[in-house]
């Protein structure tokens, strides 16, 4: 049994006349692992705030049990900026360094001619020795190097920006070093908000791992729910002013939800139908001859404990329409480096991207990965034409309408007003105007609001919104959930599961990939690579769908370098110089493929009843195993089959 290391026990706060949330009761018990959900806009990061002492409650208390040592990973970098990312990272040990420094200078004296002749001085020496040696090894001593290389290299720092001064940093790289600082400290509580900001997919993967063997307690405040499927195993929800608390981990807790609130729906239905019931035979009867048997029941009524009628979270309400289908081949390139042009002093321009000779056909829906950096923005901003490619061609098909979503928002004039941002995109009176905008959580007052003023949240609503209204039959879209809390993801993705024309998007959220994607384009060391399937499709079997990649630009002067250069690398990705291809497998291949498995499955068959003949133990459990590893083979096949017959 844990014991609670954090209690809150009825504490609510307000700003100003607006209460966040009140009577709010909860403990936080060693090893716990707490998904904190709720709409944006409830109070999550104040409750952390308060659960950290950063902010005190207007009403009620936290107990924090002695010597718990509560992280809480903030927005406010506190980094000595002359020190390189992995000096400041080596700070957290600054004690332990200390004792290694102590135990060096320990170790020569000890070896000086008046300890060894002074038997008092050696021992002396010799005990502050073994008790600082006992310390600086329980305190991780002779792995907390390692322990600073894992985490960088984790989330993602290569050893240059290791080495570089902190104050370089971007402000997503300072969010990254502040979690890793956190991760190294170890505190009693961790309490995270949006932790998975910022992080690619290999960082967030690495994290996912690196706190599910947490030894402390955990908060997490997170939009991520792949992540909180992996590493949370309970669920308080933040909402309405007040929490209620679900055992498990996200998918659990929707299932629980779900149930809870068809149960308070159904206990409070029929409250409403006992109460109409009564007070129709009171007014009834109040007069006649049962009067008195109607007072009875006034009574009863008037003592009657009200069921509350039961709070759901309000849900947007809209649909993306296609004014007019596309062609059928919606984009195809050739020959297509996306990068930037050169810069001031620069001769050459900086290549992001090399794409394969592809075509994305109408109906496709297609997830774009790939590490932060690597050109998947720009990618987007060259294909819809924002953007000139560094060479090669784009080319967009029949009838093609793109609506473009820009992770920054910057279709957005920031002088408006909702109302006349939504009005500049349809001819709508005001009143149409606003009831267009209640479809997207806009009510009342709220859709006066300067854009320039509206949360992450708020201004993607706005530009969900115009997207709307443009009626693509191609929707581009850079990170739509970012700012969105998870309901609105949820049901942006069932919107989009219902789009008829295609999509291209860019997207952290696995979940939202594996809801969409049919298809997904992984950038890796500057390639574009295409995968059948959705994110974990991708990650369990990898089948990439080959197409001719461009090689990289040589220029006649360096030919002969660019030559060598090309040849020594081509046996790691793009093959020798004679194809720039990999081979494209067919169904003829894979129905090729299935057959000699299939054959080797009855190969393993006559094998295994000679070997049961014979009572070979040793030989039967190897064949067994090699048995059962030949018919995953076969269905892997038959998958692969299927979908390759789809595409044909």
């Amino acid at each position: 049994m844990y014991m609670p290391i954090v209690s809150a026990i009825q504490v609510g706060k307000s700003f100003g006349a607006e209460r966040v949330f009140a009577g709010v009761n909860f403990q936080i018990n060693e090893q716990d692992r707490i998904g904190l959900i709720g709409p944006n806009g409830a109070g999550k990061s104040t409750l952390l705030d308060i659960l950290a002492g950063r902010e005190e409650p207007d009403e009620g208390t936290v107990a924090v049990a002695r010597n718990t040592r509560i992280g809480y990973l903030t927005q406010i970098i506190d980094f000595q900026p002359e020190n390189s990312l992995r000096e400041e990272m080596l700070t957290v040990f600054a004690k332990v360094r200390e004792w290694e420094q102590e135990l060096g200078e320990l170790a020569l004296e000890l070896a000086t001619p008046a300890a060894l002749n002074d038997t008092v001085l050696h021992e002396q020496l010799l005990n502050r020795y073994d008790e600082l040696q006992t310390s600086f090894e329980h305190m991780g001593g002779y792995t907390y190097e390692n322990r600073v290389d894992q985490v960088l290299d984790g989330l993602g720092f290569t050893r240059e920006e290791q080495e570089a001064p902190v104050m370089y940093l971007s402000g997503g790289q300072q969010t990254r070093a502040s979690l890793a600082k956190l991760l190294l400290q170890e505190p009693d509580l961790l309490l995270l908000d949006e932790p998975t900001n910022h992080l690619d997919l290999a960082a967030l993967e690495w994290l996912e791992t690196y706190l599910s063997s947490w030894k402390g307690a955990m908060v997490v405040v997170a939009h991520d729910r792949y992540f909180l499927d992996k590493v949370v195993a309970r669920i308080i929800e933040l909402a309405f002013g007040r929490i209620e608390e679900y055992p498990g981990n996200y998918t659990k807790y929707l299932h629980l939800r779900e149930e809870r609130m068809e149960r308070r729906t159904r206990e409070y239905e029929a409250q409403q139908a006992h109460i109409a019931h009564t007070e129709e035979f009171i007014r009834r009867y109040k007069a006649g001859q049962r009067s008195r048997e109607a007072r009875g029941r006034q009574k009863l009524l008037d003592r009657l404990e009200r069921i509350e009628r039961p709070l759901d979270f309000p849900e947007m309400h809209f649909e993306f329409n296609a004014v007019i289908e596309s062609g059928q081949v919606v984009i195809s390139t050739q020959k297509l480096e996306v990068g930037y042009p050169p810069a001031e002093h620069q001769s050459e321009p900086t290549v992001l991207v090399r794409v394969a000779d592809l075509e994305l056909m109408r109906g496709d829906r297609v997830g774009l990965l790939g590490p932060n950096g690597a050109g998947k923005t720009t990618l987007l901003r060259t294909i819809i034409g924002e953007v000139p490619p560094i060479s090669g061609q784009v080319y967009p098909g029949h009838n093609v309408r793109i609506g473009y979503y820009s992770q920054t928002h910057s279709g957005l004039n920031s002088n408006r007003i909702i109302v006349d941002e939504i009005r500049q995109m349809s001819a709508m009176s005001e009143d149409a105007a606003r009831s267009f905008l209640a479809r997207f959580l806009f009510t009342g007052d709220d859709v006066f609001k300067p854009i320039g003023t509206l949360s992450g949240g708020e201004r993607s609503r706005v530009a969900l919104a115009k997207l709307t209204l443009q009626g693509s039959n191609f929707l581009v879209l850079d990170e739509p959930t970012n700012h969105l809390d998870l309901l609105s993801r949820q049901f942006l993705e069932e919107i989009l599961s219902e789009f008829e024309g295609t999509l291209l998007f860019v997207s952290h959220d696995r979940y939202f990939v594996d809801s969409l994607a049919t298809k997904v384009w992984i950038i890796e060391d500057g390639v574009l690579i295409p995968y059948m399937g959705n994110y974990s499709e991708y990650r369990t079997r990898k089948r990439p769908i080959v197409l001719e990649i461009p090689s990289p630009q040589v220029k006649s002067v360096d030919k002969r370098v660019s030559n060598k250069t090309r040849s020594a690398r081509s046996p790691s990705r793009l093959g020798d110089k004679k194809s720039a291809k990999i081979k494209i497998r067919t169904v003829e291949d894979v129905e090729r493929d299935i057959e000699k498995a299939e054959a080797r499955v009855r190969a393993l068959e006559e094998e295994l009843a000679e070997a049961a003949l014979y009572a070979d133990a040793v030989q039967l459990t190897q064949l067994s195993a090699d048995y059962e590893l030949a018919k995953m083979r076969i269905e892997e096949l038959l998958v692969e089959w299927e979908q390759l017959s789809d595409a044909v």
